[in-house]
């Protein structure tokens, strides 16, 4: 495990590249999409459209799941790459069921339970930009 993370940690700091370059892989334009949906939904008030802001996001949720970060194609092949993407992986996941509790969550009319949902997507967004996107150097 602390190779793991001596790897992982080594691979955010040798980086040259920033998250600007990331924006404009594959990966980069399905996040785009998803936080434009995300920034539309936590303003929404209407279940309805609220509902279909949380599929839109669901959507490139899974299409950016299909995706692998620069920073794990960087590393070095091996378990540690392996591990890497597994993780990655598994938080898209998490954040695909996420969404589609924001979608229920509208479809109930239960807007106050949006905003709790919410506040832990901008959680899971923070974790993962701090593992999978490479820092300005």
């Amino acid at each position: 495990m602390k190779n793991y993370i001596v790897l992982f940690l080594s691979c955010l700091l040798s980086s040259a590249a920033t998250v600007r370059a990331e924006e404009e892989t594959d990966l980069g334009k399905h996040m785009s999409a998803m936080n434009d949906a995300f920034k539309a939904f936590r303003k929404e008030t209407d279940p309805v459209k609220g509902a279909e802001l949380a599929r839109e996001a669901q959507v490139a949720a899974m299409k950016a799941a299909l995706e692998t970060p620069t920073l794990i194609t960087e590393m070095p092949d091996g378990p540690d790459k392996v591990k890497a993407a597994l993780e990655y992986r598994k938080m898209s996941a998490t954040l695909v069921v996420t969404l589609c509790e924001v979608e229920q969550a509208f479809l109930d009319g239960k807007l106050e339970d949006v905003a709790k949902i919410i506040e832990g997507l901008k959680d899971l967004k923070k974790e993962g930009h701090k593992k999978f996107i490479k820092e300005d150097e």
